[in-house]
């Protein structure tokens, strides 16, 4: 999910677990309440979660036709294994793309695999998936 601001700031949201499979979100790293608090009667504790793009897991896995084992490497933080994320809630804020700090956007398009602004010159910026170039 993507946000445009009046002041032309781009926010993404991962929705699930696998929102940024295909590096759609522009960031990694994030926080969530832990649905799991280890002490009772203390400020609310966060879980800092990480979503791997499969091209970063893998950067080379379509730059042969021969078969490849999938990597050992996690995509998803292993502290969100028993995290339910059938509901949007499970993640509660919004979060200011990094690379677009300072880039003032005029549209914002999200799709299910890239991501795309265009700014108020017209420039049109695009993240995710790039099978095709």
């Amino acid at each position: 999910m993507l946000a445009l601001t009046s002041k032309g700031r781009v926010f993404a949201h991962p929705v699930n677990k696998h929102a940024n499979h295909y590096g759609q979100l522009g960031f990694r790293k994030f926080s969530i309440p832990d649905p799991h608090p280890r002490e009772v009667n203390k400020s609310p504790a966060v879980l800092d979660v990480e979503l791997v793009p499969k091209s970063l897991v893998d950067p080379y896995a379509n730059a042969s036709r021969a078969i490849r084992t999938a990597p050992e490497l996690l995509t998803i933080s292993e502290n969100l294994a028993d995290v339910d994320d059938q509901a949007i809630g499970f993640c509660t804020d919004i979060f200011e793309i990094p690379a677009l700090r300072g880039v003032e956007a005029a549209q914002i398009a999200a799709g299910s695999r890239t991501s795309f602004i265009r700014t108020k010159t017209g420039r049109v910026l695009a993240w995710g998936a790039n099978e095709f170039g």
